[in-house]
């Protein structure tokens, strides 16, 4: 009774012990947006009159802050002597109110560039964004009422240009007119020293077209180009085909040299706008639910329409794994070897129960990935990312993920967490065959003795003796292997309380046929501290270099966490540790089974 419940509480703290080292399952981390913060400096000096009469660089603007995704945060500052514009970032919803400022300003003065870049320069620093980008467009060289305050100007320059740089800002330059063909000014210097570009145009018609290069090639803005139509007086009707019905948001851009009239849209979506500027319309859809847009528009002879569209995702990762186990080649493995198959989904941030990139356009698209600081690239096909990771232990997979292949715009959705199992232990190998011939040999003697006393077979046939089981301390027949290796001891606890140093028994110099038990190694060892059960815990050798342990005490032995059952054979291999409490409950023994070297082998 004492030793069921005794074996009943140790099974229970094992229970409890192998429940907290369980491995958790790690969700997706939360995916948060990257924000980003754009602003436009626009030179509103006198000058720009003649160099840009129709006041193209405004709409240019709208181009710009109506194509970027909604992670971007855009602000608009304008100077000519002083500051006349100056719009801090603001959301994507608000972006038509800084069309409104930018409409208004006139072009009038002369052009103080330092106090435009020092005061674009302060809002981003107010920005908790980690790309920065201030974007000039100027017509010519910092030009005040005297040389005084044009040096100052320039100074202040300078000096802005140098916060930008200290904050990692880029500043992008688009220099407009004649006097800008000089690539070395003061203005085209601060593209060079914050790491960004210059561009040169000549005539303010060419602006849109270093917008689009600055959106695709700088900013990395993904759009399509649905359309480019020689458009007249007559009605234009264009089909445009999204790459989803379920975007979080879609913007169809058009772009003219001449006003865009009477545009009319057939979609369907969650919620939707329209901008009109001078040059430039924008239809903007929220969740469209059909992948058919609609549109009729008229225009001016002799211009063209541009229609782009600009698609964006908010995505949320799910993995799955699928474990595939196989036994090693290897006969001392412990372990099966283990492959996890993953399997990555995208769904839509907000509701979870939409799956997005399905449709075929992303197919076969190669999606570079990094797990735990290591490349893989996989194709995408039917909307899902499937590969193979080897794993010899439980482990926290660390996934990025890169879009910039797809053909639209993710703004979150590019990391997540993963905890795979470590590989299950393999089953113990099978006991190996008891050798039986001594005992045939046994059995035959006892044969002829028996017939030779006739007396006593009379008597084994009359008397029929009842078969009795075997002791529970009766050692275990003998093997036919021979022993290897060594057994190292540690006493770590004995009911007098001495400390009793580490032992090592040399099981080589046993013969072959030996079986002994526990008792008889401590007292080779000159151990005189007296363990119960010790004299009913059995070794003898084993097939491969193993050990045979047979356990017929009622002491608590354990391997790796598993209790050794009592009257039950169990194999050791090399480096095996077993653990053992003894029948007083109190004293405590460790025992490794380990090789030996070959000098230990000559003592």
């Amino acid at each position: 009774m004492r030793t069921r419940i005794k074996s009943t509480i140790i099974c229970f703290i094992l229970f409890i012990f192998s429940i907290s080292f369980l491995p958790l399952k790690v969700k997706a981390t939360e995916q948060e947006t990257e924000k980003k913060s754009i602003i436009f400096l626009l030179d509103a000096s006198g000058s720009m009159v003649d160099n840009d009469p129709n006041r193209l660089a405004i709409d240019s603007i709208a181009q710009l802050i109506y194509s970027l995704p909604s992670n971007y945060y855009i602000g608009f500052v304008a100077y000519n002597n002083e500051l006349v514009a100056n719009q801090k970032p603001i959301e994507s919803d608000e972006r038509s109110s800084i069309m409104k400022v930018a409409e208004n300003v006139k072009y009038v003065g002369y052009s103080n560039a330092g106090e435009g870049l020092l005061q674009a320069v302060k809002l981003l620093e107010e920005e908790n964004t980690k790309e920065k980008t201030i974007i000039i467009l100027s017509d010519g060289e910092i030009l005040m009422r005297n040389e005084e305050e044009t040096k100052e100007s320039k100074i202040i320059f300078q000096e802005a240009v140098e916060q930008a740089k200290n904050m990692g800002a880029k500043i992008h330059v688009i220099g407009l007119g004649e006097e800008m063909e000089d690539i070395e000014n003061t203005i085209f210097s601060a593209s060079e020293s914050t790491d960004g570009e210059r561009y040169y145009v000549p005539y303010a018609v060419e602006i849109q077209k270093v917008i689009d290069t600055i959106l695709d090639k700088k900013l990395k803005i993904k759009r399509n180009t649905a359309a480019i139509l020689e458009v007249g007086e007559i009605t234009q009707e264009v089909k445009i085909n999204l790459p989803s019905s379920y975007a979080d948001k879609v913007r169809i851009l058009l772009t003219s040299g001449a006003e865009i009239k009477n545009l009319k849209t057939d979609f369907t979506a969650e919620s939707a706008k329209q901008f009109h500027g001078e040059r430039y319309s924008l239809i903007e859809m929220k969740k469209p639910t059909n992948v058919q847009v609609n549109l009729s528009f008229q225009g001016k002879t002799g211009n063209q329409v541009k229609v782009d569209v600009i698609t964006e995702y908010q995505l949320s990762p799910k993995i799955e794994v699928e474990y595939i186990d196989r036994e090693p080649e290897d006969s001392s493995a412990s372990h099966y070897e283990r492959t996890a198959k993953l399997t990555a989904t995208f769904y839509d941030a907000v509701n979870s129960n939409i799956q997005l990139l399905t449709e075929d356009i992303f197919n076969y698209i190669d999606i570079p990935m990094m797990v735990n600081g290591e490349q893989k690239i996989v194709s995408l096909l039917n909307g899902k990312l499937e590969w193979e990771y080897p794993v010899i232990e439980d482990i926290e997979l660390e996934i990025d993920f890169d879009y910039s292949n797809l053909p639209t715009n993710i703004l979150s959705g590019d990391s997540m967490k993963k905890s795979l199992e470590g590989p299950s232990l393999l089953p113990p190998p099978p006991l190996p065959e008891p050798d039986y011939t001594p005992i045939y040999i046994a059995v035959g003697i006892g044969g002829i003795f028996f017939i030779g006393v006739i007396g006593f077979i009379v008597w084994k046939i009359r008397h029929k003796p009842i078969a009795l089981p075997e002791p529970e301390d009766m050692p275990p027949p003998p093997s036919k292997f021979s022993y290897t290796g060594k057994v190292n001891i540690y006493i770590t606890k004995t009911a007098s309380e001495y400390d009793i140093p580490p032992l090592s028994f040399n099981l080589f110099r046993l013969s072959p046929n030996r079986v002994i038990s526990l008792a008889e190694m401590l007292e080779e060892c000159n151990v005189e501290e007296r363990l119960e059960g010790a004299s009913k815990i059995f070794f003898k050798s084993g097939a491969n270099k193993n050990l045979v342990l047979t356990n017929n005490s009622d002491c608590t032995i354990m391997k790796n966490r598993e209790i050794l059952m009592k009257n039950r054979s169990y194999s050791l291999a090399l480096d095996s540790k077993i653990d053992i409490t003894f029948e007083d409950e109190i004293s405590e023994l460790t025992l490794q089974y380990k090789d030996l070297k070959p000098s230990e082998m000559k003592r």
